[in-house]
């Protein structure tokens, strides 16, 4: 079997990428996560499960959301320093 090495930060989503970053815990962590339960055998049917979670849906959009404005806020700014 040949192993593809690939940048997997490149393919989580930004959202996701923030709510790790903004919490106790590292993108380490998260990844080392993932690998257990990978290594573990449980890693579709947690992934499977959480994607049917709809408390991540609602969390990913707060974020969204969060991101939206904030870069809104940034842009009404830099309008009005013109």
């Amino acid at each position: 079997m040949v192993i593809q090495k690939s940048n997997v930060s490149a393919r989580v989503e930004s959202t996701l990428k923030r709510i790790v970053k903004e919490s106790d815990y590292t993108h380490k962590d998260a990844y080392e996560l993932g690998a257990k339960l990978i290594a573990k055998g449980d890693a579709e049917k947690t992934i499977n499960s959480v994607n049917r979670d709809p408390e991540l849906e609602r969390t990913i959009k707060k974020a969204e959301y969060q991101i939206v404005e904030e870069r809104k806020n940034q842009l009404e700014k830099e309008l009005r320093d013109l």
